[in-house]
């Protein structure tokens, strides 16, 4: 289906939705890309080059927002979209539009394969059941499917949004469930340095756990935040600002896939291991 038929299906499903009403919250660009205009802010996607360690080849992509003034064109902090909500139907389906913009947007990455995506906590507990369908049902009018998405979910915020659901573990592994039986793969983040959530982890079995800032900061060594993880048949993640974090790090070998920072500036060398193998390969061109 041509992008302009597709914005137009999905805003007619939109329109006929629970939630806020927006007639056109897709505009597709003259250059050829998809926006989200909602309450006054223009919504755009970003992709970011996830790459595997191992050969140096792209795994996929994270995608994130840029978020903008409407009318001003100024910059607007991209968490804020998610204060508008004021009522779990409106947040549920904010959340899935920002994900269905990123799909729309996904189609016309020249590199393409695995699409990462957040899915907010609060999105999580508050659907009671059959988590992954209508995103599903999004998807394949735009010729994806759900074995191409790994859904991204943040650990430490489903422990903030205990207001919401106070038996959140349980029902997170029945939400995980739910995907993964669709077919979508499963990442998660806001993982804690004591590893007291491991039971949670094993209940979970992600493909991919990414060690993000706050783990990384820890002050650790890397060695000794990857040693528990490793018997969970998981891959490692982590991201530009922990690879300068880490730069001289010894167990390079132990990290699966590294999410670039924009491939704008030049990577840090990266010692041991991880210097001859696929990845080291592929910093230096990145920096050249």
């Amino acid at each position: 289906m041509p992008l302009t038929d597709l914005v137009r299906h999905l805003n007619a499903r939109n329109a006929a939705g629970e939630g806020f009403r927006m007639q056109a919250p897709f505009v597709a660009t003259p250059g050829g890309d998809v926006q989200l205009h909602f309450a006054g802010l223009c919504v755009e996607s970003l992709f970011l080059p996830v790459i595997a360690t191992r050969h140096g080849r792209t795994h996929g992509h994270a995608a994130s927002l840029r978020v903008s003034g409407l009318t001003s064109g100024q910059p607007v902090a991209a968490e804020a979209v998610f204060l508008l909500p004021g009522n779990d139907a409106e947040f549920i389906q904010l959340d899935r539009l920002v994900r269905t913009l990123h799909a729309l947007n996904y189609l016309t990455q020249r590199i393409r394969g695995n699409l990462l995506l957040n899915v907010h906590p609060r999105h999580v507990l508050s659907v009671s059941d059959d988590h992954g369908l209508a995103f599903e049902e999004i998807l394949r009018p735009c010729g994806l499917l759900p074995t191409e998405i790994t859904l991204e979910i943040d650990l430490a915020g489903m422990s903030s949004e205990t207001h919401v659901q106070r038996d959140w573990q349980a029902h997170l592994i029945r939400a995980v469930g739910n995907y993964r039986s669709r077919g979508y793969g499963i990442a998660l983040r806001g993982i804690g340095h004591d590893r007291s959530d491991l039971p949670l982890l094993r209940a979970l079995a992600p493909q991919i756990i990414r060690l993000d800032p706050p783990l990384l900061a820890s002050g650790l060594p890397l060695g000794r935040l990857v040693a528990p993880l490793r018997n969970l048949d998981v891959r490692l993640l982590i991201d530009g600002a922990g690879l300068a974090e880490h730069a001289g790090a010894s167990h390079w070998g132990d990290i699966d896939l590294v999410q670039a920072a924009a491939l704008n500036k030049p990577f840090p060398a990266v010692a041991g291991d991880a210097r001859n193998n696929g990845f080291g390969r592929y910093l230096q061109r990145s920096a050249a």
